[in-house]
């Protein structure tokens, strides 16, 4: 018996070399280059658009025959084009695909994802909505990133301890730190739920980030240096920052010691 991963191995060969009903090639041609490039599909041009959506309808195929058989049959008459079979309802669902913003917002890297996932896991030909699922959680597991309820649990669990707590990746600590630690402490009824909508929209932004190349700063280094230090020293450090911060809102980074700096904030205040 076959392993899932020959599985998918195979099933993606017969998608790269497969002609679908419309009787375009699925075979990637000269556009890898293009495709690695592009940040989404929405950058690719049309005809290597057109290319990336065969090679998702190839695999349907190659993977489940008899069901793309009967999603899409071979014979569907038409007076279009002096009666010429065309398979319409083919078209149509490709087209659908490619005009759907959520789709066109995916990385070719992360359709390659997607590809596996689904034809590693779903037993049957996925929807638009299927499969832009498997394609996320395949991307997030790529990265080690937890889903956003995964997330905000940490979060609500760990919020108390933000500097000693060992947080899964630092886009939950980002995301949590731009919600507002604090709030999240002291939220209570309704508010609760509003800054769990903060949290996953600001989540998923740094998510999509991740998955289009970005390097988020991991704090979590920091944070490690943060736990071994005394509790008078975070506060030096605490207030330290706080000096600087306020020295740079004033405009007097050019002094040259913090010493003139607070001289010249307590003249402007005199």
């Amino acid at each position: 018996m076959q392993s899932s991963q020959q599985l998918i191995q195979k099933t993606l060969r017969l998608s790269k070399g497969s002609r679908t009903q419309t009787g375009e090639n699925t075979a990637r041609e000269d556009y890898q280059g293009n495709q690695s490039q592009a940040k989404t599909i929405s950058q690719l041009s049309v005809s290597e658009q057109r290319i990336l959506v065969n090679q998702i309808f190839g695999m349907f195929e190659a993977r489940w025959p008899l069901q793309f058989k009967k999603a899409w049959p071979l014979d569907i008459h038409t007076t279009a084009n002096d009666g010429e079979n065309l398979d319409i309802k083919l078209k149509t669902a490709k087209k659908s695909w490619l005009n759907n913003e959520r789709f066109q917002q995916l990385t070719p890297a992360q359709v390659e994802l997607g590809i596996q996932r689904t034809s590693s896991e779903s037993r049957f030909i996925p929807s638009l909505a299927d499969f832009l699922m498997y394609c996320a959680e395949a991307d997030r597991d790529k990265h080690g990133l937890p889903t956003a309820d995964v997330a905000w649990r940490e979060v609500t669990q760990h919020c108390h301890e933000q500097m000693t707590h060992h947080w899964s990746h630092e886009a939950v600590y980002e995301a949590a730190r731009a919600t507002d630690f604090f709030r999240i402490r002291n939220a209570q009824g309704g508010e609760v739920e509003s800054l769990r909508k903060t949290f996953e929209s600001l989540y998923k932004q740094l998510c999509n980030r991740i998955a289009h190349g970005e390097q988020i700063p991991d704090v979590r280094p920091a944070l490690e240096d943060a736990r071994s230090k005394s509790p008078v020293e975070l506060n030096e450090q605490y207030h330290e920052a706080k000096l600087q911060a306020e020295i740079k809102a004033q405009g007097l980074q050019q002094l040259t010691s913090a010493q003139s700096a607070l001289a010249a904030m307590r003249a402007r205040l005199a």
